[in-house]
């Protein structure tokens, strides 16, 4: 049932009410970063991103828990919640994929076959039919 409020919900926002999204970046002229934003910077694209370097941390977390018989449930739960998600977004991953591939073939089949042949797929599948 709706409520005469929800006609504003479009229009009106609170703070800190819909949708949130952070982009994690040092911001390289800003005096709130603590060390060198430069080399933050590099670090973040050129070694490890955050999450890699936070999934690091994790696992040695979760090692020492293990050889110190010390449960941390928190730990366990956060990796958990991290592989779920990693599974769902390789499974979007894949039909993403599978559908562009399924939309060249419809336009243009000669490329689709030198984009399988370059991936290490079928050098000359047969055609399913006709395409369109």
């Amino acid at each position: 049932m709706l409520s005469p409020f929800d006609i504003w919900a479009p229009i009106i926002r609170a703070p800190f009410s819909g949708d949130v999204t952070q982009e994690i970046a040092p911001r390289v002229l800003s005096p709130d970063i603590k060390g060198v934003p430069e080399i933050e910077d590099r670090v973040q694209t050129e070694v490890a991103s955050y999450g890699r370097q936070l999934g690091k941390l994790l696992e040695a977390v979760k090692l020492l828990s293990e050889a110190t018989a010390t449960p941390v449930p928190e730990i366990d739960e956060l990796i958990a919640g991290v592989e779920a998600v990693k599974k769902e977004s390789k499974a979007e991953l894949r039909a993403n994929a599978e559908a562009a591939l399924a939309r060249l073939r419809a336009v243009d089949e000669g490329e689709w076959r030198a984009v399988l042949a370059t991936r290490g797929g079928l050098a000359d599948p047969a055609p399913d039919g006709p395409q369109g």
